[in-house]
């Protein structure tokens, strides 16, 4: 949890993403100029970056839905900074900006911009040259642009040539293409169209004479028909790539999703030496860091803090880097929490590693600027937040000793879960350094430790809300493919008669054989989309599943059918067709009724070198806990068994620290706030203006205003019952006398209760319980405690499954 002192620029952020509805007139004139004597909890409010900037402060422009910074770069005096829209690669308007020395005085939003998708940049040594998204800009600020006519892509990366570095660079696209310019002429070419699986590239960086790039997310869109090596995910954790070139030849590293790709020469590119290349992912049990070291990648594993990124689809890690900070030191921000990264990472040198603190915040690139640490953010954005008026981000400028003072260095995660594990074979080796409290659970056999949920089809799509009927039986899908293609029909086989259940996506009315008949049941995914469920009969053998041809609006085609198979036989998938069973509950039995002897390892210095420290009995199906001594001092655990079995070996770790709320800067900070107790108390309603750049504001005695962006202060508004009906919060939970009910879809799920006056409205109403608090990052407030409540697509409702208590208050 971000140190409450901190909190002030995200709760007005939080707070001011409401917005009307009904239609508005554009400004007939630009906004005033805001103050630039503001800097509040780190933010100066002058620097605010927008979507749209041909509205006179506006925002009714399709397309331009997200403003998230993607690259800031100290460069030629000034810092450079670029902000990008969801998906624009033939360019929007979102700008190139620049920022002087001192920050009393107002950016420069350059006209040369040309908006877009991008998050690439690189310093191009020899040309002397900063490249930062379709920009080249020379020693003295002058900028170049590369029409996005020219190259049409989100530029996700750039780096270093392989046979020509001096002239050429490598530009990497989210969709997986492979350019490459001359920094000289500016002429471009695209070298390859998707050369690898995965989607939604984030990576790329040259060294040990390959181009190593990464995709954090798996197919949503298109097809795999041009990727030189690998193809279509074989199982639910092929997700995304990490893949190397060599100049002649791509080679899929490992197919799980990868976000940051760089090494110790960081934003120029890479290297054309033997430097180590470090790149980080992750998978469903940890993350995943590796290094290119000497021609050979090696595996380490580090512990989690957030459970808002783990989407199949990649959007919600956008751009987590490892990049150098103040005072020469190195930081690596990945899925929730800063890390101190060395310089000197490699195989035979990997000490150094440790948390600094965790946090809720979307960083896509951070720097060092005059010696303050800056994080750019992604801030505010209206993609499936329809309570959002327009999008907004700024930078945050303050000191890597304010980041240790943000969220405890709170982490989980391991080598296991679930997995089959070979006797005498080790675990790769997981963080433990600069955790103070660590307790490792170890377990044999199958466990309903399972966070993932069923997707509509193999590729994408959370299912929503699904009938038991249906949850207890196997499923039959495959990938969805191109949107803009009929959906296919698929084969299966089954060893004796069943009933199958086929859901069908209702949009477009499809038609099924008259065999099929319609029943009561039906499920929801995605964005609150529903699927009619039909039943019919087969004998043993061959199941054909129709395919879906019905265009449900022009140029879109619905999902493909899934089948439930209800059998007391096997289902075996053909074709293209995959087959998922259903989670287990309870526990299963490993392959033997023996007990299991867990080795723990340490290594201490991060040499490689490894020895004892301890070894652990598990019984067979059993469970045991084991808590880690306080004064170990190591940098790397490992595993390994005595025996072949299924286990999971699990950690969660954190420190002491925590934020006393009677420390008098925090009781400063909130004493604005009324206290749960108070009996005289005024609230109102917030929300940033769609019509224009400030914030407007309902109080609960009626009155209405506008908090201007310009100068800071509240000036009378018109009543809008329009809004304020819009406005209206409803409760989002129940209690009964034992605890607080959730209700998750078909599921009931209970969170522990709070002071008993949040049983009830207050005066002014309902408090607001759960918001975006920054793009893609959601807070429940659920009776006196904050929840992080993770996404699963935007737009659809969030995983209660998976909330996580955050802090509590009163």
């Amino acid at each position: 949890m971000i140190r409450p002192l901190r909190l002030l620029p995200i709760l007005l952020l939080t707070l001011a993403t409401f917005t009307a509805v009904h239609a508005a007139e554009i400004p007939t004139t630009p906004p005033e100029p805001p103050r630039t004597d503001l800097f509040i909890s780190g933010v100066y409010p002058h620097l605010t970056t927008y979507g749209v900037y041909s509205q006179n402060g506006a925002h009714y422009l399709s397309g331009h839905n997200e403003c998230g910074i993607g690259a800031v770069v100290p460069w030629a005096g000034r810092l450079w900074m670029v902000n990008y829209a969801p998906h624009m690669p033939k360019g929007s308007e979102h700008k190139l900006y620049s920022i002087g020395p001192d920050l009393s005085e107002q950016m420069t939003v350059h006209s040369e911009s040309v908006g877009g998708t991008p998050a690439g940049r690189m310093i191009h040594k020899e040309s002397n040259q900063l490249l930062i998204a379709h920009y080249l800009v020379d020693a003295e600020g002058h900028v170049r642009v590369i029409s996005p006519k020219d190259m049409p892509i989100r530029v996700t990366a750039i780096a270093r040539h392989l046979s020509d570095p001096a002239n050429m660079v490598y530009y990497i696209d989210m969709e997986g293409s492979i350019w490459e310019a001359n920094v000289h002429t500016l002429a471009v070419n695209r070298l390859f169209k998707k050369p690898v699986p995965g989607w939604h590239s984030k990576g790329g960086y040259t060294s040990q004479g390959r181009l190593v790039v990464s995709n954090n997310g798996e197919l949503h869109v298109g097809n795999y028909d041009d990727v030189l090596v690998g193809g279509a995910a074989k199982s639910e954790e092929e997700r995304g790539v990490l893949a190397e070139y060599d100049g002649q030849e791509w080679r899929i590293v490992e197919r799980r999703q990868f976000t940051e790709v760089t090494g110790p020469n960081g934003v120029t590119g890479g290297s054309d030496g033997n430097d180590p290349v470090w790149a980080v992912g992750w998978d469903k049990r940890s993350l995943r860091l590796k290094v290119l070291d000497g021609g050979t990648w090696h595996t380490y594993l580090l512990p989690k803090a957030a459970y808002c990124n783990d989407a199949s689809h990649g959007w919600y890690t956008e751009w987590p880097r490892i990049r150098e900070i103040t005072e020469g030191r190195w930081m690596m921000d990945m899925h929730g929490m800063f890390f101190n990264f060395p310089k000197t990472f490699s195989a035979s040198n990997s000490a150094g590693i440790s948390p600094i603190g965790s946090h809720l915040r979307y960083v896509p690139d951070f720097c060092d600027w005059n010696g303050r640490l800056v994080l750019a953010t992604d801030e505010t954005s209206i993609q499936g937040n329809p309570l959002a008026g327009q999008p907004q981000s700024n930078l945050w400028f303050g000191s890597y000793e304010e980041l240790q003072n943000w969220g405890p260095a709170n982490g989980y995660g391991g080598p296991w879960i679930d997995d089959d594990v070979t006797a005498n074979t080790p675990s790769d080796p997981f963080l433990i350094a600069g955790f103070e409290h660590r307790v490792l659970h170890l377990a044999t056999g199958k466990r309903q430790a399972k966070t993932e949920q069923a997707l509509r089809a193999t590729d994408q799509q959370v299912i929503t809300e699904l009938p038991e009927q249906l949850a207890a039986l196997p499923r039959v899908t495959l990938n969805r493919g191109d949107w803009h293609k009929p959906a296919p029909g698929f084969v299966f086989e089954v060893s004796e008669s069943a009933k199958v259940y086929l859901a069908v996506d209702r949009r477009g009315n499809p038609k099924l054989p008259e065999a099929w008949h319609k029943t009561e049941l039906s499920l929801k995914w995605g964005k609150d989309f529903e699927d009619v469920v039909y039943i019919r009969e087969f004998p043993a053998g061959r199941v054909v599943i129709p395919r879906n041809d019905t265009e449900h609006i022009p140029g879109s085609f619905g999902m493909p059918h899934t089948a439930f198979v209800e059998t007391k036989g096997s289902v075996k998938a053909l074709g293209e067709a995959t087959v998922t069973m259903p989670q287990q509950s309870g526990v299963e039995g490993n392959d033997n009724d023996a007990p299991v002897v867990f080795t723990i390892q340490v290594d201490k210095a991060g040499d490689g070198t490894w020895s004892e420290l301890d070894s652990v009995t598990v019984p067979a199906h059993g469970y045991v806990p084991y808590f880690l001594p306080h004064d170990i001092n190591a940098v790397w655990l490992r595993l390994r068994t005595n025996q072949d079995c299924v286990a999971t070996a699990f950690l969660h770790q954190t420190t002491s620290k925590s934020h006393d709320g009677k420390q008098a800067d925090n009781v400063a900070l909130f004493s604005g706030l009324a206290d749960v107790s108070d009996a005289n108390v005024r609230g109102a309603l917030l929300y940033a203006a769609k019509r224009n750049r400030n914030l407007r504001v309902i109080t609960s005695d009626d009155r209405y205003f506008e908090f201007t962006k310009a100068k800071f202060e509240f000036e009378p508004d018109e009543p809008d019952p329009e809004l304020k009906s819009l406005l209206q919060i409803e409760p989002e939970f129940s209690v009964d006398a034992a605890s607080v009910i959730i209700k998750h879809g078909s599921r009931t799920l209970r969170l522990p209760k709070g002071n008993a006056a949040f049983d009830k409205p207050f005066a002014g109403g309902w408090p607001r319980a759960v918001r975006e608090v920054e793009s893609e990052r959601e807070l429940a407030n659920i009776h006196g405690t904050f929840y992080e409540l993770p996404l699963v697509t935007n737009g659809a409702p969030p995983a209660w499954n998976l909330v996580r208590p955050v802090a509590s208050h009163s």
